[in-house]
């Protein structure tokens, strides 16, 4: 008797697994089948018609997504999967990725969030580096470098996405997703640079700071382009109330001390001198950090 109970155990479990494996590789349809035939064999089983019920849904509303244009499913595929959890969630964040991608190419936004931030969620961190990786080369912003190396710092490789964080924190700071930041040093930059160097626009200092705190390595200098404004749709340049000319200000300040950094560092005598007087002239408790640390 225990022997014939333990086997319709054993097959309920395994069935209902089946069905849930079905559900999180988005076949719904096999899914939905497997669970009508398990509510007729265990029609007082609660679980199972919960999960028939789950099933149901999903099929019903992944129908609606799939009849909508490409460039629309990637937002309800996550709304979708933040409304589940464990693989089906994951299964969910992974197709809205992959939806993201082939409608806008390798540095489609969803809310400002390129696919390797939806496969992260998903914990496919391997798949995500790829993933940022193609959006660099595509378009090398600093918002895509920062995702980059949010990754790298992810899977433990701290001095490549330091390196990332440079570049990107040089290339244009108000580009950069600050609340998603991985690294809490790099995330305190402009804070540190506001309250303990009192730069009144620690997001253009962020760079700099980080270099002279030994948080960020020296890395090159920036290009020409970046000293221009920022131009990214999130820049705070393109806020309301925002004084333009004086972040343009800050951040080209930023570049050119930072650029003096490089010279003071690098080279010696005369002109590693003048560096160090440049440095003075566009942040003087800056230069004596540096100094400082040296």
């Amino acid at each position: 008797m225990l022997g014939a109970q333990l086997d319709l155990f054993n097959d309920r479990h395994l069935r209902l697994e089946d069905a849930r494996r079905a559900l999180a590789e988005g076949r719904t349809q096999d899914a939905c089948r497997e669970l009508f035939r398990l509510r007729d064999c265990y029609p007082e089983d609660p679980g199972i018609t919960a999960e028939l019920e789950l099933a149901r849904t999903l099929m019903r509303r992944l129908g609606e997504i799939e009849a909508m244009a490409p460039g629309e499913r990637p937002r309800p595929l996550v709304e979708l999967a933040r409304a589940t959890m464990g693989g089906i969630r994951a299964a969910l964040l992974r197709r809205a990725a992959g939806e993201l991608r082939q409608a806008g190419g390798p540095a489609a936004l969803l809310d400002g969030k390129p696919a390797s931030v939806l496969l992260l969620e998903a914990g496919d961190a391997h798949t995500a580096w790829a993933t940022a990786v193609e959006a660099v080369r595509d378009s090398r912003r600093a918002r895509f470098l920062a995702y980059l190396a949010d990754v790298e710092y992810r899977l433990d490789h701290k001095s490549r996405a330091l390196a990332r964080y440079r570049e990107a924190l040089a290339l244009d700071p108000y580009d950069v997703d600050w609340e998603e930041l991985t690294s809490d040093d790099v995330k305190m930059l402009p804070d540190i640079a506001r309250t303990e160097f009192e730069l009144e626009d620690g997001v253009a200092w962020a760079a700099p700071v980080g270099v002279v705190l030994r948080v960020l390595p020296i890395g090159d200098p920036p290009p020409p382009s970046a000293s221009s404004a920022p131009s990214a749709p999130s820049a705070p340049s393109s806020g309301p109330g925002v004084d333009v000319p004086a972040v343009s200000a800050a951040l080209e300040h930023a570049h050119e001390f930072l650029r003096a950094l490089i010279r003071a560092t690098q080279d010696r005598g005369v002109n590693a001198l003048n560096a160090r007087r440049q440095m003075r002239a566009l942040a003087p408790q800056l230069l004596a950090a540096y100094l400082q640390g040296r």
